[in-house]
């Protein structure tokens, strides 16, 4: 996999750099727009959360716009994401506005209008079997038909794998105080 060469190469950098949360967002962005082709998806609908330095908080480091809007608590029952963290399984969910959760960051204008996630493969990032983080890939639309096809199992298992091979290297460039 090219980007993880990438990835490897970026981290490695770290100590030299003057911007480390700059690499870091940097390295996201390459992950996302990994994540996007390979789903035929938009960048936006493509988002990283990390577990914050105090372990309580899930905080999103793509799309960067939602970096600076604040964090979910991992007690956060509502969230997908945090249920996903909190139960270290993957998930698919071809009809995300029929369940409860956080909408919130999806109000967040991120193109010329807004639109609701409609289907979302959410998958849990690990370091050594701990959980550290989660990355979600949503189709976004109208409705359900406007978003496009359905995740499937497949999805799934191309998700666990793209993030489970770039965990270690966002992982090592992440900064202390994240």
């Amino acid at each position: 996999m090219e980007v993880v060469e990438i990835l490897a190469a970026m981290a490695a950098s770290k100590a030299e750099t003057k911007d480390p949360l700059g690499l870091f967002l940097d390295m996201c962005d390459r992950v996302v727009k990994v994540a996007s082709a390979t789903f035929a998806c938009k960048s936006d609908e493509v988002a990283i959360l990390l577990l914050t330095a105090d372990a309580k908080h899930l905080r999103f480091a793509a799309p960067r716009k939602l970096m600076e809007l604040g964090t979910i608590p991992i007690s956060k029952r509502e969230s997908i994401a945090v249920g996903v963290f909190n139960k270290k399984a993957s998930e698919v969910m071809n009809n995300v506005p029929m369940v409860k959760h956080v909408s919130f960051f999806e109000s967040v204008k991120l193109r010329d209008k807004p639109a609701p996630i409609q289907k979302m493969v959410t998958v849990p990032i690990l370091r050594r079997g701990d959980v550290v983080g989660v990355a979600q890939i949503s189709r976004k639309g109208e409705n359900a038909a406007a978003a496009g096809p359905d995740f499937s199992p497949a999805d799934v298992r191309k998700a666990e794998d793209l993030f489970e091979a770039v965990a270690p290297y966002l992982l090592a460039a992440r900064p202390e105080k994240f």
